[in-house]
């Protein structure tokens, strides 16, 4: 049975008919529900606050989502992406501070199991894409980070940039990395090498230089 939505836990909505979204189905799991990712038949889920793990769950029956695999993170995480038979997922510790992206092999959906770990020293990391070989981390307070996850054991950090505002998300499309970065605006990157191709504050109002910038 759907959930009223001062319950928290996960949830399914059927947006077939877009003007009329409707609740189908829900898992009652604890908070905080902090970031989802789907591939296939099931959602990768991460909860943080009260104890913090990722969760993979079978959405192959809409209706009747059922919890497979919950596996404990190194901290509250914030964000999950997955791409491969791989999620990735960045998370933070407030005692001691250390905040990183795991690398978690989900190949088995029912056993997931962390093989790698990359240290996003600093403020916590945000949210998190993944495109080829790269993982694209929004960091805060620090920017953006491009780890290689070439090698899912061993993910290395191959590039930062230190952007004016707060980097709150990222997202990955056509060989550019577009940034949300709070009240700084629209950052775009290429993917790689790491380069600032365009930002925006939107004070302006224009948005002309936009597709002349980016195609």
């Amino acid at each position: 049975m759907p959930g009223t939505f001062s319950t928290p836990g996960f949830r399914v909505i059927d947006v077939s008919t877009p003007s009329a979204p409707v609740e189908v189905g829900f898992l009652d799991n604890p908070p905080w529900a902090g970031g989802v990712a789907v591939s296939g038949s099931y959602a990768y889920v991460t909860y943080g606050w009260v104890s913090n793990y990722f969760c993979v769950i079978d959405v192959s029956m809409p209706s009747a989502p059922v919890e497979v695999a919950v596996l404990e993170t190194p901290g509250w995480p914030q964000a999950v992406a997955v791409e491969g038979g791989y999620a990735y997922v960045v998370a933070w510790e407030e005692v001691p501070c250390e905040s990183g992206l795991s690398v978690i092999d989900v190949s088995n959906p029912s056993a997931p199991v962390q093989v790698g770990f990359a240290d996003t020293p600093g403020v916590p990391p945000l949210a998190v894409a993944v495109s080829g070989s790269y993982a694209y981390v929004a960091n805060g307070e620090d920017g953006f980070r491009v780890i290689d996850v070439s090698n899912p054991s061993a993910p290395v950090q191959v590039g930062v940039a230190d952007t004016p505002g707060v980097a709150l998300d990222v997202a990955v499309s056509g060989g550019y990395a577009y940034l949300a970065d709070s009240s700084a605006g629209l950052a775009v990157f290429l993917e790689c090498p790491l380069w600032w191709v365009f930002g925006d504050d939107f004070e302006s109002g224009d948005t002309s230089a936009w597709s002349a910038t980016v195609p």
